[in-house]
């Protein structure tokens, strides 16, 4: 009996000590994925950069459901990220700091530590930005983007179920950058760059417009500075255009006119005022009216990406749902919520 009992405390003792060993929650703590947390300061860092740029505060309500928000995508990049550690695509340090100089490259030292104040943040926190998105794209790469493939019977068969999409009007390739004279929070250019004023916005605008007319590349330009969040990341490209569709953008500005006065690869020599803000514009080509056949490149290269696309957006929603189900996740921020349904919302939105 005596031995029994010793067993019984040795186990009890074993027990206490696995659990012991396991993941610590702290009063910080929002979230723990697998052995790794997430503290409640870093789901406050990004809260407070998205709200200062808002105009107006939040509610309550809106503050928590924010901060869920991005603790999700917190969670969601932790689980990619130590994924992509066991598969050995962790960017390197050579690979951050060749994307961190690429970043730095357009501003001043002056106008570089005035955007570090304005965001909040430190070099380090930067780099470590960087990183986690250089090493999550490697990831894609390696799990999504490379095994996918679009064969000729896919082109064709799209094309034949959508021929008459292909009989378009005459049409104009047109590229933009956007600067908006008020605070924008979905800022999505690669320099977070954003004119919070109309003096800021206008000076702004004339000083990209005066780099592009001396040479510098149109898409480097709207990738880096465009604060139209749709078209920025791809270089400002809205893409090929009707009549009809350049003047539904804003009828009551000179934007279709300028853009119709335009030879390919010109870029107007002004800026132009719309509703929605300082716009510099590029006229890439202009294609003919008429019934556009699968003979054409421009055709095949369209219905090819919109494939890739299509199986893209799949196997990634595939993808995120496979690695969230195979990590071990809580959601403190969550249960807190659930818990206090009457004073969470409030503690949420006043931290």
């Amino acid at each position: 009996m005596l031995n029994k009992s010793i067993w019984m405390v040795g186990i009890a003792w074993l027990g206490s000590f696995s659990c012991s060993s396991g993941p610590k929650i702290a009063p910080d703590t929002a979230a723990m994925v697998n052995h790794s947390e997430i503290k409640s300061s870093e789901v406050e860092k990004v809260f407070q950069n998205r709200i200062k740029q808002a105009s107006q505060t939040p509610a309550a309500e809106e503050a928590a459901t924010l901060k869920l928000n991005i603790l999700s995508q917190l969670i969601m990049d932790e689980i990619l990220m130590e994924r992509a550690s066991k598969d050995n695509l962790t960017a390197s340090d050579t690979e951050v700091n060749a994307k961190f100089t690429d970043f730095k490259k357009n501003y001043t030292e002056e106008k570089f530590q005035q955007f570090l104040k304005d965001q909040g943040m430190t070099v380090d926190d930067i780099k470590k930005e960087l990183l986690k998105n250089a090493t999550i794209e490697k990831l894609y790469n390696k799990e999504i983007t490379s095994k996918i493939s679009v064969a000729e019977a896919e082109i064709t068969n799209y094309f034949s179920k959508n021929r008459a999409n292909y009989n378009l009007p005459e049409r104009w390739h047109v590229m933009h950058v956007l600067v908006t004279p008020w605070p924008d929070p979905q800022i999505n250019n690669t320099k977070n760059d954003d004119a919070k004023t109309d003096e800021a916005a206008r000076e702004k605008v004339q000083n990209l417009l005066h780099r592009i007319l001396n040479g510098e590349d149109f898409a480097a330009v709207a990738r880096d500075y465009s604060e139209d969040s749709s078209t920025a990341p791809m270089g400002g490209d809205l893409r090929l255009l009707s009549a009809e569709q350049l003047d539904a953008l804003d009828p009551k500005s000179p934007f279709a006119k300028a853009v119709l006065s335009l030879k390919a690869g010109e870029t107007f020599g002004n800026v132009i005022v719309t509703k929605y803000g300082y716009h510099i514009v590029k006229l890439v080509e202009k294609e003919a009216a008429g019934q556009h056949d699968l003979t054409d490149p421009k055709v095949q290269s369209e219905i090819r990406q919109a494939i890739f696309a299509r199986k893209e957006a799949l196997l990634k929603a595939a993808f995120l749902e496979m690695a969230r189900n195979e990590a071990t996740v809580r959601n403190l921020l969550a249960e807190k919520i659930l818990a206090e349904p009457g004073s969470s919302t409030s503690t949420s939105a006043s931290k």
